[in-house]
């Protein structure tokens, strides 16, 4: 890391957030210990952008595609490791995690499958789609469906851009046994 975590938090929110961060994954994990330790608003807006996946219409099955393989795109080891970890507590097939890459001839992967992380590749990489691939995520999904998969990726390419820049390395959580 490039900055040193802030172990003992003086806020009372961050102490709890702490505390949360052990419970659930056995550790503090970096962006409190580095980023949210040193700002409340970013923190705040975190949450709200966790949040709110819950929200969504897309299942969390696409929301936990999505964030996975982008996070693997911007080799955001700490972002992977983390949507690892929750993607096998949700009880995910390791197999379609390590065959990710080869999703276009992968027999892991639905056509709709394929769509989206064709799309998400395509705006990860190069912020934009072809209308070709644009238009075969149309044939998947209807247009509120479309914004929330395109707001998933967007948000976690915001994460990574934290993460990555400031030298984060995989926490090294452990994946809960199936």
């Amino acid at each position: 890391m490039r900055l040193e975590p802030i172990q003992s938090p003086s806020s009372l929110f961050l102490k709890l957030a702490y505390f949360m961060s052990k419970r659930q994954f056995g550790k503090v994990v970096s962006p409190l210990l580095v980023i949210y330790s040193r700002s409340s608003a970013i923190f705040s807006v975190a949450i709200k952008i966790l949040s709110a996946d819950k929200k969504l219409s897309i299942d969390r099955d696409t929301n936990l595609l999505i964030r996975n393989y982008v996070s693997h795109l911007n080799d955001c080891k700490f972002c992977a490791n983390a949507i690892e970890y929750m993607s096998v507590k949700e009880k995910w097939d390791l197999n379609r995690l390590k065959d990710m890459f080869n999703f276009r001839n992968s027999p892991n992967y639905s056509d709709k499958e394929k769509a989206i992380l064709d799309y998400v590749e395509q705006i990860s990489l190069t912020k934009t789609a072809t209308q070709e691939t644009f238009d075969k995520l149309k044939t998947y999904f209807n247009e509120k469906q479309m914004v929330e998969i395109t707001w998933v990726c967007a948000s976690e390419n915001y994460f990574n851009m934290q993460a990555k820049p400031l030298g984060f390395t995989s926490d090294n959580l452990a994946l809960p046994k199936k």
